[in-house]
């Protein structure tokens, strides 16, 4: 691990001022998804901003409803894809190569250790611009990582002219690679908040006795909803006020319903299904407290989605949002999937304990409040500054 934590944040005169001259930038990720959408629409206020999406949906996608156009300049590249055998895709196609010619961009800014990022490499090297490479992936995240994934990291590193972290343990992942801490930058993983804002604002915390639980996300493996139903069977018997409300579709799903027959709680369960980004605030409004019980997650934004909605909090230690948003007993509960007797007691003392979850609750919304997509947008312009202008300095976050 790196001896500090080497983020360079954006500073209020790059948060409050667009780039002189303005640079064509252009954005290369995966897929369009809703909570990106709001931090590149406020990238666009800084830059010429162009974002290439591989494809319009994948293997993490969800029925999501954009509501029409996007409010910047995009396109969608479409071509060769391959499904992983984790069920991740993998973008082949070369057609990146055709699309940054067309957007003749000054500097690029490309999500993850990718096939589209290493054409991105080849299309910056031969252009002399500069590569800033993307990413939440986390020490914990890319654990198990061998081979190939390992050389495209190395590669990577030695062709790109930065790193911009999504969240506090990525920086110390690109720190780990070997990124140098002038070469790393902060915009911090956020969504449209002001919806959550505004539950929180609102919020009741309840009365002793009583509990909605609130999940929210795909249905799959490694969410660890499994871990969470066994503890909450045990709860909701010791606990007749306790229910759950699990939101999200997935594969998973037959077998979750399954566990929840097995376990006799079929009547304190409540499967609700898929919901737009549109319908989620008033999930979280009708909650009393939030569950992230995580195997893997490189971050999980329905984690800021919940701390901003003000909603007491039980996370997983193995999401990359739990140690970048919560302080355990402080702003959230923080307790291993696997430990069902310690995620057991945690929900028993937020159901009799109204007090602990506004605690926590308004303690988690403070904390995560300021994650704006102004201020994501804001680091990623200060990295594009920084690489334009050949910057060498760096800063420690205060």
């Amino acid at each position: 691990m790196a001896e500090a934590r080497p983020v360079v944040a954006p500073d209020k005169e790059t948060m409050s001022r667009p780039l002189d001259p303005v640079p064509r930038v252009v954005f290369l990720t995966d897929i369009v998804a809703p909570y990106a959408v709001a931090v590149l629409a406020a990238l666009a206020e800084h830059v010429e901003l162009t974002v290439l999406f591989c494809a319009s949906t994948g293997s993490r996608g969800m029925p999501w409803d954009l509501n029409g156009a996007l409010p910047f300049r995009h396109r969608i590249i479409g071509g060769l894809t391959k499904r992983r055998f984790d069920q991740t895709d993998v973008y082949l196609s070369p057609r990146v190569l055709a699309a940054l010619r067309a957007a003749r961009p000054d500097a690029v800014i490309s999500s993850g250790f990718s096939f589209p990022t290493f054409y991105a490499s080849l299309y910056c090297a031969a252009r002399r611009i500069p590569l800033l490479i993307q990413s939440d992936g986390t020490s914990r995240s890319e654990a198990t990582f061998t081979g190939p994934r390992r050389a495209a990291r190395a590669y990577t590193v030695r062709v790109s002219a930065g790193a911009v972290a999504n969240s506090m343990p990525s920086a110390d992942r690109f720190a780990e690679l070997g990124y140098p801490s002038h070469r790393i930058f902060s915009a911090p993983h956020s969504t449209d908040v002001e919806p959550f804002a505004r539950v929180a604002r609102q919020r009741s915390y309840g009365t002793s006795g009583t509990l909605r639980l609130l999940v929210t996300g795909r249905l799959i493996r490694r969410k660890g909803l499994d871990r969470l139903l066994r503890a909450f069977g045990t709860a909701a018997a010791a606990r007749p006020g306790v229910s759950l409300d699990i939101v999200g579709s997935g594969p998973h799903e037959d077998v979750l319903r399954g566990l929840v027959r097995d376990l006799g709680i079929t009547d304190r369960v409540r499967f609700r299904g898929f919901m737009s980004q549109e319908q989620l605030p008033r999930a979280y409004a009708e909650a009393d407290a939030y569950a992230f019980p995580t195997l893997d997650d490189p971050f999980g934004i329905v984690l800021l989605e919940a701390a901003v909605s003000g909603l007491p909090i039980i996370a997983s230690p193995r999401g990359g949002a739990t140690p970048d948003l919560l302080d355990d007993g402080v702003s959230g509960l923080v307790r291993d999937p696997d430990d069902t007797a310690a995620w057991t007691q945690a929900l028993v003392a937020l159901a009799d304990d109204p007090a602990l979850r506004e605690r926590l609750g308004r303690a988690a919304h403070m904390a995560t409040i300021h994650r704006t997509p102004d201020a994501a947008a804001a680091g990623y312009a200060r990295a594009v500054a920084a690489v334009l202008d050949g910057a060498t300095a760096g800063a420690h976050p205060s």
